[in-house]
């Protein structure tokens, strides 16, 4: 069975389960029964299930395939967002939509030009008001001006990605994770 087939069969089994449930307490909510014959019916049922070992380990069993499902669904949907996100820019000649891995390999070439950053990650925020903001995590070797650096990381960044993509920047973060002493390293291991 393929990924996709699974995930469909999680995908509608759990929704399933969730009209159960929610058709369960649409019928209770119109009262067909009294309470009192409900709360029997309950209390009794309850009874039943833990009269037996047997029931209780299928319980805790189901309880446990229900909490997975929900996990699992929600690391999907998770998933399935970051890798589908986009920007949309509108043209004269209709639309076209610059994915975030895009964005990100145009950000990784600005920052790859530079010789004080050693290690660089990025993260991408659309925003509703038209354009993105930048958060960016370097680390960045010795003997750097630490604010010259950010403002032209900033510029250049601001520039090309108007330039090539026609997304305007509205804000770029950046942190300074580590700084990296090639000497002291060295000196550290020995």
């Amino acid at each position: 069975m393929n990924k996709k087939r699974f995930d469909s069969i999680i995908f509608i089994l759990f929704i399933g389960l969730i009209i159960l449930i929610s058709l369960a307490v649409f019928f209770i909510s119109l009262k067909p029964v009294p309470v009192k014959v409900l709360t029997e019916v309950i209390n009794n049922g309850f009874y039943a299930l833990y009269n037996s070992i047997l029931n209780q380990i299928i319980l805790g069993l189901m309880a446990f395939l229900l909490f997975s499902l929900a996990i699992y669904l929600i690391q999907k949907k998770n998933r399935f967002n970051t890798l589908n996100l986009s920007v949309t820019q509108k043209t004269s000649f209709g639309e076209v939509k610059i994915s975030l891995n895009s964005l990100k390999h145009l950000i990784f070439k600005v920052l790859k030009k530079m010789e004080k950053i050693k290690e660089s990650k990025s993260s991408i925020n659309i925003l509703r008001t038209g354009g993105i903001n930048i958060d960016l995590h370097l680390v960045l070797k010795e003997d750097v001006n630490i604010p010259e650096i950010s403002e032209k990381i900033q510029r250049e960044l601001k520039d090309y990605l108007l330039e090539t993509t026609g997304i305007e920047v509205k804000e770029i973060k950046i942190y300074i994770d580590k700084v990296f002493y090639e000497n002291r390293e060295v000196q550290e291991k020995r």
